[in-house]
């Protein structure tokens, strides 16, 4: 979620207003934990201007259509447009906050400067907002994508992941016409992958010491392809409940075409459909009973999975 001090005119009643020195201490906190997030990767930001509009959703072989592009003397051109059964996005609004009581300077033997208690409490409002959209983007993209069957059985010595990966990317060639360029991996599933004798056994000419993303792809069908490994954690019980904690993504690879900076019409796998930002753009703080100060953000999304022909997931056993 990328971060920027503009201030924006929201039209709403919160007490909340914008404060740039906040927004720039998140912006620079963002930059670390974004490394280790994988939503914007497998479901990058649509800005749409808009909560609610149409989006083109490629769920059949009739989406990639070659068109009749020749036309004669006098005659329109044939016209590409939203068809009647092409969904609609609906960004919902999000939001998070984090009280600091007036007495916690105290505690915290602050005279004079809230600041860096502020920032402790900023890095666990970002780090929250982050792990709570990675959820939320994993929750979504799995809901609408299963895996192919009878592959992802990595503890078996016999079986070759380089082969069934290969084999899901040649899938996507295959029912879309555009190879995929973007994988991304469980730390596990990674694990699993590294260790797999079959792995190594491919890894001649490549340093012992162990593979980057970069020596893994070239084993691959697209050499080129974008490898990133999620490893964000997240508690799986109930608040008051013992610490159970999980990979966010679980033991997955999904295998996918996407876009940087993808629109309403591009064949992207997934997308994250927002009304005026990616993500948290601003912090905002407002004073609560005299008691307190409130640190806020809001982020607006609706996470989509446009294209499923061009993704495919492997679960890893």
């Amino acid at each position: 979620m990328k971060l920027s001090p503009t201030v924006r005119l929201l039209h709403n009643a919160s007490p909340a207003v914008f404060n740039s020195t906040l927004t720039t201490y998140a912006q620079g906190y963002s930059v670390d934990i974004a490394s280790q997030s994988t939503a914007a990767f497998i479901a990058p930001w649509v800005v749409t201007g808009r909560a609610s509009g149409q989006f083109k959703k490629y769920d059949e072989k009739a989406s990639f259509a070659i068109y009749k592009t020749d036309r004669g003397i006098g005659e329109n051109r044939q016209r590409i447009v939203f068809g009647a059964t092409d969904p609609y996005f609906n960004a919902r609004p999000h939001g998070l906050e984090i009280p600091t009581d007036d007495f916690e300077q105290e505690q915290a033997g602050v005279t004079g400067d809230r600041f860096p208690l502020m920032q402790a409490k900023i890095r666990t409002l970002i780090a929250a907002a982050y792990r709570s959209r990675e959820y939320n983007v994993w929750a979504a993209i799995k809901a609408a994508k299963t895996a192919t069957g009878s592959i992802g059985v990595w503890s078996n010595a016999a079986n070759d992941p380089i082969k069934e990966i290969n084999t899901e990317i040649q899938a996507i060639a295959d029912a879309t016409g555009m190879l995929p360029n973007r994988m991304v991996m469980s730390l596990s599933a990674w694990a699993t992958v590294m260790d797999h004798a079959k792995v190594i056994a491919r890894r001649s000419g490549v340093s012992q010491d162990g593979v980057t993303y970069s020596d893994f792809a070239k084993m691959l069908l697209n050499p080129q392809i974008q490898i990133k490994v999620g490893m964000i954690p997240y508690d799986t019980t109930a608040r008051g409940i013992a610490v159970s904690k999980s990979n966010i993504i679980g033991a997955e690879v999904f295998i996918f075409v996407g876009n940087d900076n993808p629109d309403t019409l591009d064949p992207s796998f997934a997308k994250s459909f927002s009304t005026y930002g990616r993500g948290v753009d601003q912090v905002k703080t407002y004073r609560e009973k005299e008691l307190m100060e409130i640190a806020a953000v809001d982020w607006s999304e609706d996470i989509q999975v446009v294209s499923p022909l061009s993704g495919r997931r492997i679960t890893v056993s």
